[in-house]
């Protein structure tokens, strides 16, 4: 009986041991799985990060050329600013030297031009005359209106010294006149005698307009008496501005004696003085 009992226990303990070895190989198997799963995860996001890695490698060398690229740019950039900042210091230089070179071509050409009358020369003779010496006068030359359209390029005058004097342009509108261009001038005369004086700009002008010549301070210009017109009159301070209208009654005067004034301005007009 005992040997029945010892047997029933030992088939029992081998029985027991079985499905317990069983169920640990289970466990070991479903371990082993999921560390296989696991290490296929690992390996994937190990490929990824290098995937991460060679794009980060390339977007910095696609920077650094960037980079690079800036740094050129910049040199090119600072170098063509040189350039131009010479360039426009030689334009500069080039533009003062043409402009002088135009200025002394001018007056060339108007000592020329006064010997063979290319120009037309409208207005009284420049002559020594009897009488000189007023002060704050503004002359009008009624006399001698614009022959045509064209265009009046400077003055002349019979100047015994230094001179300001204002030049305008009276356009007549109606009964009045309207101040087109006002111009101030101011110019050195050694001694007395002729002189031109070339405007920086021509007027451009239209038939009947007349010239007018206001002085500020003396008049350094002579005349005759009881010859010529009657529209001059003494004036303190110039009050007509450019724009502005004058009646027709302050630029003549009847009950002043005539004048004649060695003055003139000079241009170039569609008709030619003289040819109607």
């Amino acid at each position: 009986m005992r040997w029945i009992f010892l047997f029933v226990l030992v088939a029992m303990t081998t029985i027991g041991c079985a499905t317990n070895c069983q169920n640990v190989q289970q466990k070991l198997d479903v371990c082993q799985a999921t560390l296989t799963d696991q290490d296929f995860i690992i390996k994937k996001q190990e490929s990824t990060i290098r995937q991460k890695d060679e794009q980060i490698a390339g977007q910095n060398k696609t920077i650094e050329k960037m980079g690079v690229n800036i740094a050129e740019l910049e040199r090119q950039l600072d170098i063509s600013s040189n350039e131009k900042g010479r360039k426009d210091e030689r334009v500069r230089d080039i533009a003062a030297s043409v402009r002088e070179y135009i200025q002394k071509q001018m007056r060339e050409n108007t000592n020329f031009l006064t010997g063979i009358a290319l120009e037309d020369f409208v207005g009284d003779e420049l002559i020594q005359r009897e009488h000189s010496g007023d002060e704050k006068m503004m002359i009008v030359n009624v006399a001698h209106p614009v022959p045509s359209g064209g265009q009046i390029n400077g003055i002349g005058g019979y100047f015994s010294g230094t001179s300001d004097v204002i030049i305008k342009l009276l356009r007549p509108v109606g009964n009045d006149y309207v101040v087109i261009y006002n111009k101030e001038l101011k110019f050195e005369a050694e001694g007395s005698g002729k002189t031109y004086v070339d405007f920086d700009s021509p007027f451009i002008v239209k038939k009947g307009d007349v010239i007018a010549y206001y002085f500020p301070g003396p008049v350094n210009v002579p005349y005759d008496s009881n010859i010529g017109t009657n529209a001059y009159s003494e004036m303190g301070s110039d009050e007509y501005a450019q724009g502005d209208r004058i009646a027709a009654e302050d630029i003549w005067h009847a009950d002043q004696v005539k004048r004649k004034y060695s003055l003139n301005y000079y241009g170039i007009f569609y008709t030619r003085v003289g040819s109607e």
